[in-house]
């Protein structure tokens, strides 16, 4: 079920009802967001409500026999079957059929002839998002860090929240767990902050990334386009993915806050940042914060050196790359921003860079290059074609098309820039406590335009495929 469709707005409606009718029984309204859950996610594929299921339910035995055990070795034994039925099931359906096909073309360069199976697999909406949070549950309880969950009914409402199942925030346990356990009371101000996320949310999805998408899949869908069409397209799928996921998000945030829930913000004026370290303390936070604790700590951190944190570096963000789907370009585009990390680090700690302060403005424009690079690899549908877009922006020279697209994109990363100046100053808590009067302007403005655009182009969300 896609949130920018009219059956989504039916279904929160139904939802909202029913949830209203039994404010006053908990476990009721567990049951109903765990009924809820399944009917949103089985709304794109039933099939698939038994490998979550499944899965889900592997993680609650495992989760309960790790607190119940004290001996070491059995404790890990459990822990071990958490991590090989999540990294197993997400390992088969999102790359088994990319390595085949890979081992197929790399032994036809050799020159041995070979006829692997074509692997035809569909790959579970969400199943990224879902996986690791079910999977950061299990090692929390090894951890010490949360509770094993003894009622399963709540277990599961809270591993398939519809808000964030299939799109995040990645939510973890000793956050959202202990919400359910606890009762929700829907304040006026959580109402208020709720409201406000998903209006905000639908304009940057429906408004914002959706009027980019045609220019991004302009120039990265057709051969024959220009140096200006790439560089503009380019800028356009920066802006689009950042509108499509920080939009969804913000409605999953939104629509948590009406049913009592807060969920952890994923995005914090990304764009804005000032370095390659700090665009990734804004970006996708939920993800980049996962990696960090169950990745790139126990490889050692920073704790042994330059060299090793070089490389424990590219280790977590080649798998980061490769999270977001089956194709080397992720892990191209991985292995980009952890060599800019790496970069960063080193003039960071060298004499010169600890001397030399970069203006904000400058550093800030290195930054968008870097990033926008990456995004040019990340949008790309093999290296090889991100190479070709390469060699045509290359190729055209700057006066040809430096302002031939302007028209088009301009505008709206100026919003995506003034919407973050925006939030900066004013956060959802703060808007939150403006008088109605206030709110309602903006937000019926924000309505307009996205009454506007609502339909014009045809529901989808980026993230479903990663």
């Amino acid at each position: 079920m896609i949130f920018n469709s009219n059956v989504f707005l039916v279904f929160v409606a139904v939802v909202s009802l029913l949830y209203w009718l039994v404010r006053h029984r908990a476990s009721h309204r567990d049951g109903l967001i765990l009924a809820a859950s399944l009917v949103f996610y089985g709304w794109w594929d039933w099939r698939f409500l038994g490998l979550l299921m499944l899965t889900g339910g592997i993680d609650f035995v495992c989760a309960r026999k790790i607190a119940s055990e004290t001996a070491p070795t059995i404790r890990r034994r459990w822990l071990w079957l958490s991590v090989i039925t999540n990294l197993g099931t997400l390992g088969f359906f999102k790359y088994a059929g990319f390595f085949v096909d890979s081992a197929a073309t790399l032994l036809g360069h050799l020159g041995i002839p070979v006829s692997l199976p074509t692997l035809q697999i569909v790959l579970p909406a969400g199943i990224s998002f879902y996986t690791f949070q079910a999977l950061s549950y299990t090692v929390d309880v090894y951890r010490g860090q949360v509770a094993a969950e003894p009622n399963p009914v709540r277990y599961f409402a809270f591993l398939t929240f519809f808000p964030q199942l299939v799109a995040g925030p990645i939510e973890r346990a000793s956050f959202l767990l202990p919400q359910f356990r606890e009762p929700r009371v829907v304040t006026q101000a959580l109402m208020a902050q709720g409201l406000w996320l998903i209006i905000w949310g639908f304009f940057l999805k429906v408004v914002i990334a959706d009027s980019l998408a045609p220019l991004a899949d302009l120039a990265f869908g057709s051969p024959s386009a220009g140096g200006g069409v790439i560089v503009w397209g380019t800028l356009a799928f920066g802006g689009q993915i950042y509108g499509d996921f920080a939009g969804y998000s913000a409605i999953a945030r939104g629509v948590a806050n009406t049913m009592g829930f807060q969920l952890s913000p994923n995005f914090a004026q990304p764009y804005l940042a000032g370095n390659i370290q700090e665009f990734w303390r804004r970006w996708h936070q939920s993800l980049s914060t996962w990696f960090r604790d169950y990745v790139y700590i126990p490889l050692g951190g920073d704790r042994n050196g330059g060299a090793r944190t070089t490389l424990n570096l590219l280790i977590t963000f080649a798998l980061a790359g490769l999270w977001h789907g089956a194709n080397w370009t992720f892990l191209l585009w991985g292995l980009c921003h952890g060599s800019a990390l790496a970069i960063f680090r080193l003039w960071k700690g060298s004499t010169l860079g600890s001397s030399l302060r970069i203006p904000g403005p400058v550093g800030g424009l290195l930054t968008l290059s870097v990033v926008s690079l990456g995004w040019l690899f990340f949008r790309a549908p093999s290296i090889g074609e991100a190479l070709r877009l390469l060699r045509a922006i290359a190729e055209q020279p700057a006066p040809a098309w430096a302002f031939s697209y302007a028209w088009a994109v301009v505008p709206a990363l100026a919003a995506i820039g003034l919407s973050d100046l925006f939030h900066r100053r004013f956060p959802p808590e703060v808007v939150a406590s403006w008088p109605w009067s206030r709110r309602a302007a903006i937000q019926g403005i924000l309505l307009i335009a996205i009454v506007a655009q609502w339909g014009k182009v045809p529901p989808g969300f980026l993230y479903f495929q990663f």
